[in-house]
């Protein structure tokens, strides 16, 4: 008798705490960002895309626009770096905060060239 009584809470406590773990599985959009995680030729390709976007602005004289491509670079090398630790990817990075720092405090030339050296490393990465 007194097994049966706590069958109930323990089964309402487990239901509790994994409920928000079930809902996660079927958010469609947790599930692409989950899928994509997992697909490093998309972060790559996103990763040059955006820096030759932030090297088109920077060339402009755009070095807030600069700065916002190099941001969409950095979080989609940063991916890439995640899933396969390559040291390319690494140092293009390291240029991508750079040319970030360098857009945010308008030196748009600086910043192009930090972008030109990310996109260097980004490209010898694949």
């Amino acid at each position: 008798m007194f097994r049966r009584s706590l069958t109930i809470p323990c089964m309402a406590a487990i239901l509790v705490i994994s409920a928000p773990l079930h809902a996660r599985a079927e958010d469609p959009l947790s599930h692409a960002i989950d899928s994509l995680i997992g697909n490093h030729d998309y972060h790559l390709e996103q990763a040059i895309s955006h820096t030759q976007e932030a090297i088109s602005h920077g060339e402009a004289g755009h070095a807030h626009k600069l700065s916002q491509h190099a941001r969409y670079a950095l979080m989609n090398a940063d991916a890439q770096y995640f899933g396969g630790r390559n040291p390319h990817v690494y140092e293009a990075a390291k240029h991508l905060k750079a040319a970030i720092k360098h857009g945010d405090m308008g030196h748009a030339q600086i910043g192009v060239s930090h972008a030109n050296e990310a996109l260097v490393h980004l490209k010898a990465s694949k």
